[in-house]
C-alpha cells in the first residue's frame, strides 16, 4: 500500500511540474489552420508572436531603424460630414475628413505628428495599440497635459512593429470619437508581406447618433448634450460612410484580398462575408502564427479591435460583406443601410442601390441597439 501511494504522489508531482513548466499561454492542443482549437483568433499565442516578448526572448527580427522621419499634420477641427447624400452633420474631424488621414509608414520610421486643435474644447492623440514612450501616450492626465484650444502638440515616436492600429482622442472621448474624430494608421513591415496581396481594403467601423427622422441639411449629434452616454447609435457608418454610400471594392477573379478591420466603435460588430471564406493572419497588430490561424465567414470585432483578414476571389458576381447585428445594416431603422459593404468582381454590372426612405418603417429605437 505504501509503495503504491508513493507511485501515485510521484505521478502527480510529475504532472504538477508539467503544469507549472507549460509555457503560459500555450495551447493545449495546436491547430492545423481551419477551426482550430481556439475559439477566439489571436487566444493563446505563445510569447514569440507577441512583440515585446519576442524581443526580450531573442526570437523576433530586429526592428533596424530606417533613419527616415515621417511627418504628418493634422488639424482638429468641426466640419459638415455626410453619412449619405442627403444627411450630414456637424462631425468632429481631423483635417476635415472621417476619418481623419491615413498614417501609413514603414517600421522603423520616426513619426512626427503635429496636432493643432481647432475646437472649442481640449483633445489629445492616443496611439491605439502603438508601443510609444509614455509620454507620447496622449492620456491626460497620465502622460500629458490636453491640447487646449488655440494650442498645438508635437507627437515623435519610433514606428516600433507592423501592423493594422488607429489613432483618436483620449480626452471627451465617447464625444469626439462618436462624432468622427479618429483615424487609421498602417505601419507595413521592412521585408515585403508573404504572400503578396493584390488588393487590400480597410473597414473603420463607427456608429454615429443623430436626430431622428430630418432628412437632408445639417444635423447636431445629440450626444454632447446628453454627456456623451447616450449608447443608441441610429447611424453606422464604414470609414464615414453608410450604405448606400461607402464605395464599392472591385476585385478580379483570383486576387488575394487583404481586409484590415477596425472597430472605432463602442459595440460589437459580427461581420459576415457572403459566398466566400477568409483566414484571420493579425489581431490588434500582432500576427497570428499559421498553425493557430482559423478560417470562418463571421468575426466579431469588439470596440478597439482590429483584426487583418484574407481572403481568394474564387467566386465571381456580387457580394455584400456586413455587421450581422442587423440593427447595424439600417440607417433611422431602414434596410438596407449601414454597415453593408459591396464586393463586386469584374465583369459583373453595379448593381443599383436604393438610398434610405423619407421615413422609418420601423421604431427607430429597437432590441439591441442601445447595447
Amino acid at each position: 500500500m505504501t509503495g503504491r501511494i508513493l507511485t501515485v504522489a510521484a505521478v502527480l508531482g510529475i504532472a504538477f511540474l508539467v503544469v507549472r513548466a507549460w509555457p503560459r499561454g500555450m495551447p493545449w492542443s495546436g491547430g492545423t489552420g481551419g477551426q482550430g482549437a481556439l475559439s477566439n483568433p489571436g487566444d493563446s499565442v505563445p510569447g514569440a508572436a507577441i512583440n515585446d516578448l519576442s524581443v526580450r526572448l531573442g526570437t523576433a527580427k530586429e526592428v533596424r531603424p530606417t533613419g527616415r522621419v515621417r511627418e504628418f499634420n493634422l488639424v482638429a477641427r468641426k466640419a459638415v460630414w455626410g453619412l449619405v447624400p442627403d444627411r450630414t452633420t456637424e462631425a468632429i474631424t481631423y483635417n476635415g475628413t472621417v476619418p481623419g488621414p491615413t498614417i501609413r509608414v514603414t517600421e522603423g520610421d520616426t513619426v512626427r505628428v503635429v496636432l493643432k486643435n481647432e475646437l472649442d474644447q481640449e483633445t489629445t492623440i492616443h496611439w491605439h495599440g502603438l508601443h510609444v514612450p509614455n509620454s507620447m501616450d496622449g492620456v491626460p492626465p497620465f502622460t500629458q497635459a490636453p491640447v487646449k484650444p488655440g494650442e498645438s502638440f508635437t507627437y515623435e515616436f519610433v514606428a516600433s512593429h507592423a501592423g493594422t492600429f488607429m489613432y483618436h482622442p483620449h480626452i471627451n472621448s465617447v464625444e469626439q470619437i462618436d462624432n468622427g474624430l479618429y483615424g487609421l494608421f498602417i505601419i507595413d513591415p521592412q521585408q515585403p508581406d508573404e504572400p503578396k496581396f493584390d488588393r487590400e481594403f480597410s473597414m473603420m467601423l463607427g456608429g454615429w447618433i443623430l436626430a431622428e427622422g430630418q432628412a437632408g441639411g445639417q444635423h447636431q449629434m445629440p450626444g454632447a448634450q446628453m454627456g456623451g452616454m447616450n449608447m443608441n447609435y441610429n447611424w453606422f457608418t464604414i470609414n464615414g460612410k453608410a450604405f448606400p454610400a461607402t464605395p464599392e471594392w472591385v476585385v478580379r477573379q483570383g486576387d488575394i484580398v487583404r481586409v484590415r478591420l477596425v472597430n472605432i466603435s463602442n459595440l460589437a460588430h459580427p461581420m459576415h462575408l457572403h459566398g466566400h471564406d477568409f483566414k484571420v493572419v493579425a489581431r490588434d497588430g500582432e500576427p497570428i502564427r499559421p498553425e493557430l490561424q482559423q478560417v470562418m465567414n463571421t468575426l466579431t470585432v469588439n470596440p478597439g479591435e482590429t483584426y487583418d483578414i484574407v481572403f481568394i476571389a474564387d467566386n465571381p458576381g456580387v457580394w455584400v460583406f456586413h455587421c450581422h447585428e442587423l440593427h447595424h445594416t439600417e440607417n433611422e431603422g431602414v434596410e438596407p443601410g449601414g454597415l453593408i459593404q459591396v464586393i463586386r468582381y469584374e465583369g459583373n454590372p453595379a448593381v443599383a442601390t436604393a438610398g434610405p426612405q423619407p421615413t422609418p418603417t420601423m421604431p427607430a429605437r429597437m432590441p439591441g441597439m442601445g447595447h
